[in-house]
């Protein structure tokens, strides 16, 4: 589970030992109400593909320090693009995502997950934001008005033959 890179590592010096895993979690935001609920002490994670109950489980206790109780996954098919209805009764696909693969990770009784807050702009932030665009745009649109701007209409570029 862990990187397989050689550690740089100086003779003399104390050696450090770090877990770096190979695989990614990600939580995902799960319903509250109707039947995709969750209990208050099970987290849903979107992970990597190639990671196995036993993997999750360690991740979340070695890294986190997690009470895990329990691990159930579930793969996921990416939905898949047909260009037409025969396509799908001949099984021609045109392009189809990629599987997902999320773990559903039960903790110990007590154990109440809350999900984390999500970072957000203040109003003010989002303000200025506004404004820098509005000005960055009405710069683009000066420059609009010397583009071409050699190229009269009022010349006669025509060639008479006499």
């Amino acid at each position: 589970m862990a990187s397989r890179i050689a550690r740089l590592w100086q003779p003399g010096a104390p050696q450090t030992r770090s877990l770096l895993p190979d695989f990614w979690m990600a939580v995902v935001r799960s319903s509250t109400v109707g039947r995709a609920r969750l209990p208050a002490n099970c987290v849903k994670f979107e992970v990597d593909p190639r990671m196995s109950k036993h993997d999750v489980r360690e991740y979340l206790e070695k890294v986190y320090q997690a009470p895990v109780r329990s691990v159930r996954t579930e793969v996921q098919m990416g939905e898949i693009l047909w260009n037409s209805k025969t396509d799908y009764q001949y099984k021609k696909a045109m392009w189809k995502e990629e599987d997902k693969k999320y773990a559903y990770v039960f903790m110990e009784k007590n154990y109440k997950f809350v999900f984390p807050m999500e970072l957000t702009f203040s109003e003010s932030e989002e303000v200025r934001e506004i404004e820098k665009h509005k000005e960055q745009m009405e710069k683009i649109g000066e420059n609009s008005k010397f583009v071409n701007s050699d190229r009269g209409t009022d010349k006669d570029f025509s060639i008479d033959f006499e």
